[in-house]
């Protein structure tokens, strides 16, 4: 089995139990499946633990001394610690295939909230919980004003300042649901981008929707592919993800965003503009379809879907949904309604969570530059090291921000799925958990669709130095 140098660990900085105790627990998980051992009988340096944890020397020290007291090693001056015959048997009792059990996921790419982040957000829970006390006439209130600070957050992101067009939900997949269910049609076809957020594909499905999947190039969705469609299955809805599109990475060009919006007013067919990552840019932030559709006083329809999950924390669920510029104050009334009755909407106490967090200077000034800053030196250091890692026939994409990038290998064929299954089973035995393509595909695609096998490459929630790792390790399996 190949050496496997990477086990996430994960500290609690803020609980009461010491970080040399917290390190010494999971090195018992560790050490049952096999990882840190040299020969199978003794437990890597102290160095090498510092490095790889990411603790002091100190601490893995006290950490190694520990399980010395536990009995788990026994220390041997001048060689090192080894594990001891109650580690060995533990190890046979309880022995943890690693074929099985993926030391590191690449399957979300959910950063990790940093510990400012964690102590603001602890805090203005705490001073939200006074909204569990106020009337129904006073919390109505609340919301309302709450939706004024999500459209100052959104108009940084390029959108119309227009607080009465925004719908709330507890996610954003409960946006998108709503309008699955209560603005579409059973009988509607929408087109989606060739690869796709499978949530959202499955949504459709199940309300008996027609999905049509449209080929893409570096610049979206190919126009010429949408007119080819258009023959055979007419369009209703065009849902797509032009800014830093999951799972490929890549960013629409200002020019097919100008030719969509032609398109889609010339064939009566509405948009939506799914923003996932959007406010996740490295350099500067990419113009929304919907102001542009506002700019040139366009008749395109543009629904404006956000997330705040990637920008605030994975469990802080808030979807925002932006309706068109064009619709009365009763739709939108209507919608409003349509939303509360359906039990969509967000917990007060979260919104109001979300709104001190909004309010703050410190959100903007420095947690989502520092945020960008990260993850756009995260993804250049691993472009450096493509040329390195990666073998001749691969491609990675370039990205302007977001959290993915996408690497396609070979020549189209219709054996693509094959050969991404055949490169994830490889890296799974060695400790990561990757998706290939085929898993952002619609389901009922025809088994001989020409396409080039890829893998989507995420830039969190792993550190840099086991990105690197596995992206040299990917490269290593595609020469296989």
């Amino acid at each position: 089995m190949p050496e496997r140098p990477y086990f996430s660990f994960h500290f609690h900085k803020q609980s009461h139990t010491p970080i040399y105790v917290q390190l010494a627990e999971q090195l018992k998980t560790a050490i049952l499946r096999g990882a840190f051992l040299v020969d199978g009988q003794q437990l890597i340096s102290l160095r090498d633990m510092k490095t790889i944890s990411g603790c002091s020397l100190e601490t893995v020290k006290k950490a190694y001394d520990h399980l010395a007291l536990e009995g788990w090693l026994e220390a041997v001056h001048g060689k090192g610690y080894y594990l001891t015959q109650l580690a060995k048997e533990a190890r046979l009792e309880n022995r943890l295939p690693l074929t099985d059990i993926p030391i590191a996921s690449l399957a979300d790419s959910s950063p990790r909230p940093s510990e400012e982040l964690v102590k603001r957000l602890r805090g203005a829970f705490y001073e939200s919980l006074t909204v569990l006390d106020e009337p129904s006439a006073k919390k109505k209130i609340m919301r309302t004003q709450a939706t004024q600070v999500f459209a100052d957050h959104l108009s940084r992101r390029g959108l119309p300042h227009s607080p009465e067009r925004l719908l709330l939900f507890n996610r954003s997949t409960s946006g998108f649901a709503f309008l699955a269910q209560r603005i579409m049609n059973a009988r509607d076809v929408v087109y989606v981008e060739e690869y796709s957020y499978p949530v959202f594909l499955r949504l459709l499905s199940q309300c008996g929707i027609t999905v049509r999947p449209i080929r893409m190039d570096e610049e979206g969705v190919c126009i010429q592919a949408l007119n080819e469609e258009q023959e055979h299955y007419p369009a209703n809805w065009l849902l797509i993800n032009p800014h830093y599109q999951f799972p490929t990475g890549i960013s629409y060009s200002l020019k097919r965003k100008e030719e969509l919006l032609e398109w889609a007013q010339n064939h009566n067919v509405r948009l939506i503009e799914n923003d996932h990552y959007g406010d996740l840019w490295f350099e500067e932030p990419s113009v929304p379809l919907y102001h542009m559709a506002v700019q040139a006083k366009s008749s395109v329809e543009v629904y404006y879907l956000h997330s705040l999950s990637k920008t605030l924390a994975r469990d802080l669920q808030l979807g925002v949904l932006m309706l068109p510029s064009d619709l009365s104050h009763d739709e939108l009334e209507r919608y409003s309604q349509l939303v509360s009755m359906t039990g969509a909407e967000p917990s007060l106490l979260v919104v109001e969570a979300a709104v001190q967090l909004l309010n703050d200077p410190w959100f903007y000034e420095e947690f989502l530059a520092d945020r960008r800053a990260l993850f756009q030196a995260r993804f250049l250091r691993l472009w450096q090291e493509r040329r390195q890692a990666l073998p001749d026939h691969a491609r990675m994409f370039p990205i302007a921000g977001g959290l993915n990038t996408w690497i396609k290998w070979g020549t189209p064929t219709a054996r693509a799925t094959e050969q991404e299954e055949r490169v994830v089973a490889i890296l799974r035995e060695e400790g990561l958990e990757l998706t290939g393509g085929h898993a952002f595909r619609v389901a009922d695609e025809p088994a001989d669709i020409l396409r080039c096998p890829a893998v989507r490459f995420p830039l969190a929630p792993l550190e840099e130095r086991e990105l690197k790792h596995w992206l040299h390790r990917l490269g290593a399996a595609l020469l296989r």
